[in-house]
């Protein structure tokens, strides 16, 4: 299953260190991990499926107690273009003075690129059924997310991802929400 994305605007995906007076870097080697677009799928599920827990585990793998890892595997991002990646600036405010804090500016990476994309393939056997179950899944959590990485308050990681195969149609939709109105195991509400 091959998944588009379209870049809104600049994002970033930080790697929680500074460096070189960059507040908020990227990898440059790593611009968007797959862990990080399996993270925003598989909250897009749970949003999409809050009744459907076990679906949710059964796509994208469960921990604790009912530890599951997922069938499939979220393969790295092909950008289309080389990504560019830039410092955006922006400065504390001092609440008193209503002016720039001292030691109050602050460099952040973000990425500019206009799309990309990536596949999801499956890392064990599916039947037919668990297969198609789980491709439903994974196309309506992927068109759900809207933006990835940080500082989306501020304007970045503003996304679409959409399945380049098989559009999110009204047949597709029918089948989801089939799923979504199933109870755990399979049988209908």
């Amino acid at each position: 299953m091959d998944i588009d994305i379209t870049f809104h605007g600049p994002f970033r995906v930080g790697t929680g260190t500074p460096h070189l007076g960059v507040a908020e870097t990227v990898d440059p080697d790593d611009l968007l991990p797959p862990s990080s677009l399996k993270g925003v799928m598989r909250a897009s599920a749970e949003l999409l499926l809050p009744t459907r827990p076990d679906l949710v585990a059964e796509v994208f793998g469960a921990s604790g107690g009912q530890h599951r890892a997922a069938p499939w595997h979220w393969g790295p991002v092909a950008f289309t273009i080389d990504p560019v990646v830039v410092h955006r600036a922006r400065i504390a405010i001092d609440p008193v003075t209503n002016t720039a804090r001292e030691g109050g500016l602050f460099l952040s990476d973000e990425v500019w690129c206009p799309s990309a994309s990536f596949s999801l393939l499956p890392i064990r056997p599916l039947d037919a059924d668990a297969r198609r179950r789980h491709q439903i899944v994974l196309a309506c959590a992927a068109a759900g997310v809207h933006n990835l990485g940080g500082d989306r308050r501020r304007g970045l990681g503003w996304v679409s991802l959409r399945p380049r195969d098989g559009a999110i149609d009204d047949a597709l939709l029918e089948e989801f929400e089939a799923l979504r109105a199933a109870r755990p195991g399979g049988t209908h509400a």
